[in-house]
């Protein structure tokens, strides 16, 4: 007989490491995969989950199906992100809010500036103007 190497199989006892489940689900789940390893017959199952023969069965085949359709093959690579007016729209505005925010703080700094060093906004603006050239009117 051959020795089996690694770690021997889980089974439907890999459902009690789930957490992200309420204790219904995990013993739903558990139960189900009983009955398809052939480790419970369905009468027990119905019994454990206090459910009939047909309900039992009903909720078996939706969990086959669900199942089946999670591990149909998929498009390698992440979904491409789908962009809507609106988010487009949103962005806009949220860049437009910033640049409006940025020249907002800029005007009051030089208001500051100007109160505060009135000689720099003087030098400044006399240093822009054109000197008046006499008797050209200019």
């Amino acid at each position: 007989m051959r020795e089996h190497r690694g770690r021997p199989p889980q089974g439907p006892d890999l459902v009690d490491k789930l957490q992200d489940c309420s204790e219904l689900a995990r013993l739903r789940l558990k139960v189900i995969l009983q009955t398809i390893a052939g480790s419970i017959k369905i009468d027990d199952a119905c019994a454990t989950l206090g459910v009939e023969r047909s309900a039992f069965n009903k909720l078996r085949a939706e969990f086959v199906t669900d199942a089946v359709h999670l591990l149909e093959p998929q498009k390698p690579g992440r979904k491409k992100k789908v962009v809507t007016q609106e988010q487009i729209e949103n962005e806009r505005l949220r860049k437009e809010n910033d640049r409006l925010s940025f020249e907002l703080q800029a005007q009051q700094l030089r208001e500051e500036i100007g109160i505060l060093m009135p000689h720099l906004i003087q030098a400044s603006s006399s240093a822009g103007r054109k000197k008046k050239r006499p008797g050209t009117g200019r």
